[in-house]
């Protein structure tokens, strides 16, 4: 296993809205965020919030890891430049952009284009390939519905896997590892209306040569191994 990770996975569980602005606009009050070619993305803003607000509860139980957490993810509320690690958005697998890439590019669609005619409807059918459209009654800031309104939400499905690299600055310590992959492991949900379910995902980091990142990412952490754990009840 590398000494270090070189990115971050996560899997969507449950449907997710990463809004944002998709390339070919659809017709939804609320849409997500796309690449230039139609395909989800989890922007890295948001993915390293969520890690971020994850390594605080990792902090409380483990005070030791404060250092840590501050050089890895930035000290709060202050623009510092040095921080340990950054991460990229999160994106489809290289593969999938690929073919993606291949297929618009023979429609003459370039990257940073803003698609039309065949372009544009294929781009539209990329995005409605991994999301799906949800209708119901607005509500208001308290939650309660607004009579006669109707809302339409576009969310990423579930299965969706989606791959964010990590960039270091610097050789991390064990601790930063630890705290890193911690904060993944508790990381669980991201996107709009958690609170209702929306948004799960199993965050988890890797490498080129890992072949499981759930296992790595526990040894990174310093956790056992699934099967070295003692069963519930034992």
């Amino acid at each position: 296993m590398s000494d270090r990770p070189e990115f971050v996975t996560v899997d969507i569980t449950s449907p997710a809205m990463f809004v944002g602005n998709s390339v070919a606009g659809t017709a939804a009050d609320t849409d997500i965020a796309t690449d230039d070619h139609g395909l989800p993305r989890l922007p890295r803003h948001r993915l390293a919030a969520r890690l971020r607000a994850a390594a605080v509860g990792v902090v409380r139980a483990e005070p030791g890891l404060l250092d840590a957490a501050e050089e890895v993810f930035g000290v709060p509320r202050r623009h510092d430049r040095e921080r340990l690690v950054q991460i990229d958005d999160a994106r489809c697998a290289e593969p999938i952009r690929a073919a993606v890439a291949y297929a618009l590019h023979q429609r003459g669609h370039r990257p940073g284009m803003t698609p039309d005619g065949l372009a544009a409807v294929l781009v539209r059918s990329v995005t409605d390939a991994f999301t799906s459209l949800e209708s119901g009654v607005e509500v208001d800031a308290d939650g309660a519905p607004i009579p006669g309104r109707l809302r339409t939400n576009r969310v990423l499905n579930p299965g969706i896997h989606l791959v964010a690299p990590l960039r270091w600055h610097g050789e991390p310590r064990a601790d930063h590892l630890r705290l890193l992959a911690r904060a993944a492991l508790a990381t669980t949900q991201a996107g709009h209306r958690e609170t209702r379910g929306r948004g799960r995902i199993d965050v988890r980091l890797g490498s080129a040569s890992t072949s499981d990142e759930h296992e790595a990412t526990l040894a990174w952490a310093g956790l056992p191994p699934r099967e070295q754990r003692s069963p519930e009840g034992a």
